[in-house]
């Protein structure tokens, strides 16, 4: 039910609807309600100046002449449902009032009419508005709450009255009519019209939602339901020999109806037509997948390197690859290939060789060992007799050098001052002979530096006229973006091959891989995981320009990070650790990489408040620790754990270093 269309546009109706007989009730209350008022007024305002107009043959100065205006007064009362109905004869200079005769009605209160009966003298009652009365004010109305009643009052002049003494009609005034309506039976009447109005609103809202539920029902939940049906039948019996849904009307239910059925018409076609085809297309997806999966993530930056790579397979599937790996003793793998064949059977190939190339580099083994280990799996089981050109090369970041060995493959540039190829020569292709040595070569890199590797996909890119991208063009891009850094280059390049391509389609993989060293002025300790090296690490602390709190913070967190490495990191056993340093201008870096066992020194670090001081539960160390830290992350690289801490320095320790450098 919760999940039916129909209840939630029921719920959500009668709920727009209460909300709205809610804003209509609270408007018809307050219109009602003045309305109520506003008759009330104008009764007694009828009642007070019809009774003026009869009490003008009355004589205000002879009490007993009044006495038999009272049944007047008293039919007016319940002729109009006016509560109190009195004549008033005011002297304006004692505020005193006399009432001259007084009619009531069925609200009247008892001590109210005994206490105004004909001849009695309320002294300094006159209020300021009935003066205003008596000196010739048409009309004035008030609202009165006293100790007898509530009620609403009129007070109009009698503007003429009869004068025995002179036997003449004299147009002066010397009394006043008042009129007065009780609250409560203004009240009354109110409630008894506004719950009269409240019941037709309510009733009408109910009608108004039982009608939206039937039309609801019958014009759009239960054809729904009856698609939902049919289509539930037809995921069933998957698509076959399905029943059609009437077709009535052209309202927005019958195309859903009409549209169904054409799809469920072209899917019966289509399964009936699903051919190996399809299902190759559906295998393919699979096997890219796969392939992406095997290839490390395009972008990669630490400390000494920054690492950009792209790849856009021609088919569903390709045969190039690319991989980079961090090694234990810090130095960096980096590798690119092409295998000859292309599709499934050049991909399986490729999954084939980077697993291969992966093993090796992580063993330790140089780039020329690495080929002749990896070419002589590769050779001794290719009977398609497919091969791969490779180029494999470490860098360690210690030393700056690139070692190198290329089986056949393209020939990397450096990028420096401007584009240089390594050492053209190359060894033969992997995977066709056994037992080939692999030439190994070394060059020099220097600061912001890049290394460049590409498959023949590049240069051999086409444009519809047939022509190709070539060495120059590729060279041109390399120049212009010597400077632009690993990301920028690659980038450039491929944007470079589709501006020449212009549309034409691609026929080989693309694949490319740049390597950039970073400028920093970073050391690195390459240390056994032991805790009598510390002294190695605190040498190199004290040797930074900073203040002595710095250095002696700077030496509290490296010595809690390397005795738990040396401690955690590698049970049962011994391992290395790299501690590398670098000094900015604000801030000190300290990056902490062990390949033991995964551990995040930095995760569910106590608060201080939990610390059990008693018993000793522990972990006061790390809050120590990462409480100093500015800022920390870890993450888990290649098998590798990393750890980076920054302390920022002080403005005062900047303006010291400044004055120590004078």
């Amino acid at each position: 039910m919760k999940h039916s269309v129909f209840w939630k546009i029921i719920i959500g109706l009668t709920i727009v609807l209460t909300l709205a007989e809610a804003g209509l009730l609270i408007f018809l209350y307050q219109y009602t309600y003045d309305h109520t008022i506003k008759d009330s007024t104008e009764d007694i305002k009828f009642a007070a100046s019809s009774s003026a107009l009869a009490l003008e043959t009355y004589d205000p100065d002879d009490l007993n002449d009044f006495i038999g205006s009272e049944d007047y007064l008293n039919d007016v009362c319940s002729g109009l449902g006016i509560t109190y109905l009195y004549v008033l004869k005011p002297d304006l200079e004692t505020r005193d009032e006399l009432y001259l005769a007084r009619g009531w009605g069925g609200n009247a209160s008892e001590e109210y009419i005994n206490h105004r009966y004909s001849g009695y003298l309320a002294k300094g009652k006159l209020r300021d508005e009935q003066i205003r009365v008596m000196n010739g004010e048409e009309c004035v109305v008030i609202h009165e709450k006293n100790e007898y009643d509530d009620t609403l009052i009129c007070y109009t002049p009698v503007k003429k009255h009869w004068s025995k003494k002179k036997q003449t009609t004299v147009n002066e005034i010397k009394s006043m009519v008042c009129a007065e309506i009780s609250i409560k039976s203004v009240l009354a009447n109110f409630n008894q019209k506004y719950l009269r109005l409240a019941a037709m609103v309510v009733a009408a809202t109910v009608v108004i939602l039982l009608l939206t539920g039937i039309i609801l029902y019958f014009r759009v939940s239960k054809p729904l339901k009856r698609i939902s049906g049919r289509m539930k039948g037809f995921i069933s019996r998957k698509g076959t020999n399905f029943e059609k849904l009437p077709v009535k009307g052209k309202d927005e239910i019958a195309q859903m109806s009409d549209s169904f059925n054409t799809m469920a018409e072209d899917i019966e076609r289509f399964i009936s037509d699903l051919s190996e085809l399809n299902k190759q297309k559906a295998e393919l997806n699979i096997a890219q997948n796969i392939q992406r999966g095997l290839l490390e993530k395009q972008d990669y930056k630490n400390g000494d390197v920054t690492i950009k790579a792209s790849m856009m397979a021609a088919k569903s599937v390709g045969g190039d690859l690319y991989d980079y790996l961090l090694l234990d003793n810090g130095n960096i793998f980096v590798t690119i290939a092409d295998v000859s064949g292309k599709g499934v059977t050049g991909a399986l190939f490729m999954a084939r060789a980077i697993t291969l190339l992966h093993q090796y580099a992580k063993l330790g083994y140089s780039p020329a060992k690495i080929l002749y280990e990896y070419n002589n799996i590769l050779a001794a089981r290719n009977s398609n007799f497919m091969f791969i050109t490779t180029f494999a090369a470490i860098y360690n970041p210690n030393t700056k050098a690139l070692t190198y060995a290329n089986a056949g493959h393209n020939v990397p540039y450096v990028i420096s001052d401007k584009p240089e190829m390594l050492n053209k020569d190359t060894d033969t292709a992997a995977g066709v002979f056994d037992d080939v040595t692999y030439s190994e070569y070394e060059i020099k890199l220097k600061d912001g530096d890049v290394l460049f590797l590409y498959t023949d996909g590049v240069t051999e890119a086409q444009n519809k006229d047939g022509g190709f991208f070539g060495e120059e063009s590729l060279e041109k891009i390399l120049l212009e973006n010597k400077n632009a850094g690993a990301q920028a280059l690659v980038n450039a390049v491929n944007d470079g091959i589709k501006a020449f391509a212009n549309g034409a389609e691609q026929t080989d993989d693309i694949t490319m891989l740049a390597l950039q060293i970073n400028k920093n002025n970073a050391v690195r300790l390459h240390l056994e995981a032991k805790p009598e090296n510390l002294e190695k690490i605190n040498q190199l602390i004290s040797e930074l320009n900073v203040d002595e709190e710095t250095r002696f913070n700077l030496n509290i967190i490296a010595e809690e990070v390397f005795v738990n490495i040396c401690s955690y990191s590698y049970p049962g056993s011994t391992g290395n650790a790299d501690f590398i340093l670098n000094a900015e201008a604000d801030k000190i870096e300290m990056t902490f990489e062990d390949n033991g066992i995964p551990f995040d020194q930095s995760e569910n670090v106590i608060e201080i408040k939990n610390y059990d001081i008693d018993n000793a539960v522990g972990g006061l160390g790390r809050f120590i620790t990462f409480s100093m830290a500015d800022d920390y992350s870890y993450e888990r690289v290649n098998d590798k754990n990393v750890l980076k801490i920054i302390k920022n320095i002080k403005p005062t320790t900047k303006k010291r270093r400044a004055e120590n450098e004078h």
